[in-house]
C-alpha cells in the first residue's frame, strides 16, 4: 500500500512538469506567424537629395570672368533607380581667338541615375551611370574682335573693334542636349553625401545668333563649329531627406 502511494506521487510529479514544459513550448509555425505578425515593415526606399555643386561656387569666387552656380537634386523611387535634375545659372566671359565675348543664361537637366554598386549591410554609396536631357536659355555679347584682314586697307589691322558692325547682345538664344554621367556618390556622415560626376554631352541643336556663334553654351560648355561634343563635371555636396513607409 505504501509503495502504491509513492508510485502515485512520482506519477503526479512527472504529469506536473510536462503540463509545465508544454506550455513554455511554443511550435516553430506558431512562433513564425508570431513574429511575421509584429515584425516591423521596412523603411522605404524613397528619398529626396538636394544641394549645390562646389566646383562652381569655388570657381565665382576665385575667377574674375566667371560667376555661376548648380542645384542639384535626385528623388529615390527604388533602391537602385533615381530620378535627378540639376539646374543653373552660369555667366563667362573669355577671349577666344580673336574674338572677346560673353555669355550668360540658365539651363537645366533631367534625367535618371542607375546604382550599380552593391552595398555592404549600413552604407549607403552609389556608383552611378545616367543620362539626361538638358536645355538653355541665354544670350551672347560679342564685346571686342580683331580683323584678319591684312591688306593696308586697314590702317591699324590689330586694333581690337568694340563697337560699331557686329558687336553688341545676341538674346533669346537656346540649346538642346543631352548627357551621357558616370560618378559616385559617398555618405560622409549620416544623409550627408560628397558626389562627383564626370559628363559627356552631345550637342541636338542650337539658335546660331546672327553674325556670330554659340562659343560658350552654359551648361554644355565650349561648342566648335565642326564638333557638337563636349565634356563636363560636378562635384556636389547634398543632404538627404529619408521618407518612412506608412504602417498599414
Amino acid at each position: 500500500m505504501r509503495q502504491l502511494h509513492i508510485w502515485g506521487f512520482c506519477i503526479s510529479i512527472f504529469l506536473i512538469q510536462w503540463d509545465l514544459s508544454a506550455q513554455n513550448t511554443v511550435s516553430p509555425t506558431l512562433a513564425n506567424a508570431t513574429i511575421d505578425s509584429l515584425e516591423v515593415k521596412p523603411k522605404s526606399p524613397m528619398s529626396l537629395r538636394f544641394g549645390a555643386d562646389l566646383f562652381r561656387l569655388v570657381r565665382s569666387q576665385y575667377e574674375d570672368d566667371y560667376s555661376g552656380f548648380e542645384v542639384v537634386a535626385d528623388f529615390r523611387i527604388s533602391p537602385n533607380f533615381y530620378l535627378a535634375t540639376e539646374f543653373g545659372n552660369e555667366v563667362l566671359t573669355k577671349q577666344s581667338e580673336q574674338v572677346n565675348f560673353t555669355t550668360e543664361g540658365s539651363y537645366y537637366k533631367i534625367g535618371f541615375d542607375l546604382n550599380m554598386f552593391e552595398n555592404w549591410q549600413g552604407m549607403d554609396n552609389q556608383v552611378i551611370l545616367g543620362l539626361r536631357l538638358a536645355s538653355s536659355s541665354h544670350s551672347q555679347f560679342l564685346n571686342a574682335y580683331t580683323l584678319l584682314d591684312r591688306t593696308p586697307f586697314w590702317q591699324n589691322p590689330e586694333d581690337q573693334i568694340t563697337s560699331g558692325f557686329a558687336t553688341g547682345a545676341r538674346s533669346d538664344l537656346n540649346a538642346l542636349w543631352f548627357e551621357v554621367i558616370a560618378g559616385f556618390k559617398v555618405e560622409l556622415i549620416s544623409n550627408i553625401y560628397l558626389g562627383l560626376s564626370l559628363r559627356l554631352n552631345r550637342l541636338l541643336n542650337d539658335t546660331v545668333p546672327e553674325n556670330f556663334d554659340n562659343i560658350h553654351i552654359p551648361g554644355f560648355n565650349k561648342k566648335t563649329e565642326d564638333n557638337n561634343f563636349s565634356a563636363g563635371f560636378n562635384y556636389s555636396l547634398s543632404y538627404r531627406i529619408p521618407f518612412r513607409a506608412q504602417k498599414n
